[in-house]
């Protein structure tokens, strides 16, 4: 079983992700604050709706905040097992167009894109078994 430890394998692939998922989770939160607080105001009386700044914003806030910073950590944790296949492909790719014989692609258990390395593994040998032939 292969190992990685270094998280940013694509800088640039994956910060795009994150920042995606932060993206996503500042509109959820966002909306979800607006709505609490409108529906909230709207269906209180004033003097209920007062009580709001003291207990229901700060709460949102929290939660606006612990799930802003969840977001950047799965989107990490998730481009990580995204980006590390691409780059193995992308490597073992330039090594045929080198001229080098590359071994297979193994990926690690929790890693996307299985199937398209499969398929890639067996495009590579079926490759070398045509340039065993044609010599």
């Amino acid at each position: 079983m292969i190992k990685r430890t270094v998280l940013w394998i694509q800088p640039g692939f994956q910060k795009r992700m994150i920042l995606f998922w932060m993206l996503q989770a500042v509109i959820v939160t966002s909306l979800t604050y607006f709505i609490t607080i409108g529906w909230t105001v709207f269906r209180t009386n004033p003097t209920l709706a007062g009580y709001i700044n003291v207990f229901v914003r700060p709460a949102l806030l929290i939660s606006a905040v612990l799930g802003f910073i969840i977001s950047c950590i799965a989107g990490l944790i998730y481009s990580h097992r995204i980006a590390g296949p691409v780059y193995h492909m992308k490597n073992t790719i330039d090594d045929v167009l080198e001229g080098k014989s590359p071994g297979i692609i193994v990926l690690r258990r929790h890693d996307e894109l299985k199937d398209l390395a499969a398929s890639l593994n067996k495009l590579l040998q079926h490759f070398q078994q045509t340039q065993k032939t044609n010599i």
